[in-house]
């Protein structure tokens, strides 16, 4: 029998670090009396090359985007750490995997060394055959090249290999590497179009050996979940404030 693999997304899907990111910008753009544009920030969900910038009010203004930074650094230290535990339902999964004998690996537009430093701080270390770090690839999600590496490394053909993401650019990215992909939006992200997945889950718990060898011809649609797109824009149905589960600097996510 042939070896099968998932591959997994890392940030928002392994642990939330995109919550803490986005409540930070929050923060610092409501000082000023501005709104921080969740739907223009969820560009950068899935990527590394940042297509939106946050700090592009202020550059060139009065304060410089060098304060602004900072004071968003020092927002997000303090929102960090309660997010950083593993997400529900990962430690469960993996344990099913192995038992299954399938392997897993990571597929992330997050650089490779702050992905092996975030697993080793909550306590994931070993658990991931292999790591493909965006940095190492060069082209960014939506391109399928960060998911090729990982499938490389554990000498598994894409084909054979599942793909569980959070982002759109993720989903895309998956299918153009040819796998499958289960998609499993976060709170952040379930606005996002997710029509690309072959599948929908609202939570990596719902993931399980009939979702990831679903028979033939039933390889699509939609969980037990109900539609993970809320009525009224990016913003509507979305809980902050309430950890997840974790980002270090976004400098890292480039």
């Amino acid at each position: 029998m042939e070896t099968r693999a998932v591959l997994f997304d890392f940030d928002g899907l392994i642990v939330d670090t995109e919550t803490p990111e986005y409540l930070a910008w929050r923060t610092v753009y409501a000082r000023r009396g501005l709104r921080f544009p969740l739907e223009s920030w969820l560009q950068n969900v899935g990527r590394n090359d940042r297509p939106f910038d946050p700090l592009g009010p202020f550059r060139g203004g009065p304060e410089g985007a060098d304060a602004v930074r900072a004071e968003w650094r020092a927002a997000h230290a303090m929102l960090e750490p309660a997010y950083m535990v593993p997400l529900p339902g990962l430690l469960p999964l993996l344990r099913l995997l192995r038992e299954h004998g399938w392997r897993a690996a990571i597929g992330s537009s997050s650089t490779r060394g702050r992905i092996i430093a975030m697993l080793e701080r909550l306590g994931l270390a070993g658990r991931f055959a292999a790591v493909a770090g965006g940095d190492e690839v060069p082209r960014a999600k939506p391109a399928p090249d960060v998911y090729l590496l990982a499938a490389e490394r554990i000498a598994v053909p894409p084909a054979r290999c599942t793909v569980l993401e959070d982002s759109e650019n993720g989903v895309r990215a998956a299918k153009a590497a040819g796998m499958r992909c289960i998609a499993v939006p976060s709170m952040l992200t379930r606005s996002l179009d997710f029509s690309g997945a072959d599948l929908v889950v609202d939570h990596l718990a719902a993931v399980t050996m009939d979702t990831l060898c679903p028979p033939a011809g039933n390889g699509g649609g939609r969980g037990p979940a109900a539609d993970t797109r809320p009525a009224g824009g990016a913003d509507a149905g979305v809980a902050v404030g309430m950890p997840g589960g974790g980002e270090a600097a976004e400098e890292d996510r480039r």
